[in-house]
């Protein structure tokens, strides 16, 4: 059965305070439980302390960047979010290496916000190992 919506928890994890706002403004539209990370130290703090369902995760990050974020989370499979989305203005051809085990879908900067939080909340709403997750989640990648 698919958890509702208002019980799901999504973190933000961006160094940009102006996109952090933005994307809690319009997830918080939606009813979900909404976190915020300025960095990826406070990320790796908040998804050791609580389970996220959601991370909505920014790569360029200083010191503790989104890339070490994904490395700690391939080592703590058990703190893994149900879906990691990354956002990133990185180029395209550095991502090859991204860890699909871990990421489940990449959105490039500059995303369309609104299309961003109907991806989150359809990872809300989804049963943890529904196949559907994969090809609505992967689709992020493809806008």
């Amino acid at each position: 059965m698919a958890e509702p919506a208002n019980h799901c928890s999504v973190l933000i994890a961006e160094d940009d305070s102006s996109i952090r706002t933005l994307l809690k403004s319009a997830l918080r539209r939606r009813n979900l439980q909404l976190a915020t990370a300025a960095n990826g130290e406070e990320a790796l703090q908040q998804l050791q302390s609580q389970e996220w369902l959601v991370l909505v995760l920014d790569l360029m990050m200083p010191e503790v960047t989104g890339w070490d974020v994904i490395a700690w989370l391939a080592e703590h499979p058990e703190r893994k979010p149900r879906t990691v989305i990354v956002v990133s203005a990185t180029d395209r051809a550095l991502l090859t290496g991204i860890d699909p085990a871990v990421v489940n879908a990449v959105i490039f900067k500059p995303f369309d916000v609104l299309q961003l939080s109907a991806y989150v909340k359809a990872s809300c709403e989804l049963p943890h190992r529904d196949r559907r997750r994969s090809r609505i989640v992967a689709a992020a990648a493809e806008h």
